[in-house]
């Protein structure tokens, strides 16, 4: 409740959680209902192009809030892209190997999680 409270207390962020959970929402969408039957590439590049559409979202949806807000996003999203964790969508998406590997989206939950949880820690209330 404290936390809602200081978010609407910074008056310009009154929607971003309700935005960023709708870009959440989306990708989720997306990643459940996406085409398998296409070929590998293909795959990736739908997926990627899922990731892509997430970040643009959550760009849009830190639009309004307090100065600094998508810096800090971007910050977040250029840091996670150091974790070491294989498969994650930062690699597969950001050209890694340039091959495709097989797609499984098991770790989604995962990372979305971490980032939901830094951008929490991070954004100033």
């Amino acid at each position: 409740a404290y936390l809602v409270q200081a978010v609407r207390a910074a008056g310009r962020c009154d929607a971003v959680f309700r935005d960023f959970s709708e870009c959440l929402l989306r990708l989720g969408d997306n990643m459940a209902s996406y085409p398998q039957d296409l070929d590998d590439k293909r795959n990736l590049q739908t997926i990627c192009s899922y990731w892509d559409d997430f970040h643009s979202c959550t760009l849009s949806a830190l639009t309004d809030c307090q100065e600094g807000a998508k810096d800090l996003w971007e910050k977040l999203r250029r840091e996670s892209k150091n974790l070491d964790f294989q498969g994650s969508l930062f690699e597969l998406c950001g050209g890694g190997s340039g091959s495709a590997p097989t797609l499984g989206p098991p770790a989604l939950p995962l990372l979305l999680a971490a980032l939901w949880a830094a951008l929490l820690t991070w954004l100033p209330f």
